[in-house]
């Protein structure tokens, strides 16, 4: 398994035509940059309109297998704003085999791996890598 907390750099976005999604929140643990995330909190925390929306609505804390949000874009700690991208090409670790081209799954709050569980999905890999090296991934 590969060690750490994702990307030691943080988060870092590639290519031009990998515009992140950006959504704001309140990390609900200590987060690092570049660590995968998932929208947490207690039902009903939004309402239907923009009156009430505040950052505090959206809590995040650290991912694991199917409860995928997306990637820290900074180091936050716990009950601070928070910004997460929900999509474009990051670099991520790896964690058993990612192959070009292939589907990766979430490993918890480090790392993906090549997979095509339904509902685990959270890209495709652009690059290669081996268990603990790094590879492109583009978030769906």
């Amino acid at each position: 398994m590969a060690a750490g907390l994702g990307n030691p750099v943080g988060y870092v976005p590639v290519f031009d035509g990998g515009n992140p999604g950006i959504i704001s929140g309140r990390a609900s643990v200590n987060l690092s940059g570049g660590m995968l995330v998932f929208a947490s909190g207690a039902a009903g925390a939004v309402s239907s309109g923009l009156n009430s929306f505040v950052t505090s609505d959206v809590a995040f804390a650290v991912a694991s297998g199917n409860a995928f949000t997306g990637v820290v874009t900074q180091s936050a700690a716990s009950g601070t704003s928070v910004a997460v991208a929900t999509k474009g090409k990051v670099i991520l670790v790896a964690d058993g085999t990612v192959t070009c081209g292939a589907t990766v799954i979430c490993i918890g709050a480090n790392a993906v791996q090549d997979g095509t569980t339904a509902g685990v999905v959270i890209g495709r890999a652009v690059t290669s890598a081996a268990s603990g090296g790094f590879a492109i991934i583009d978030l769906w």
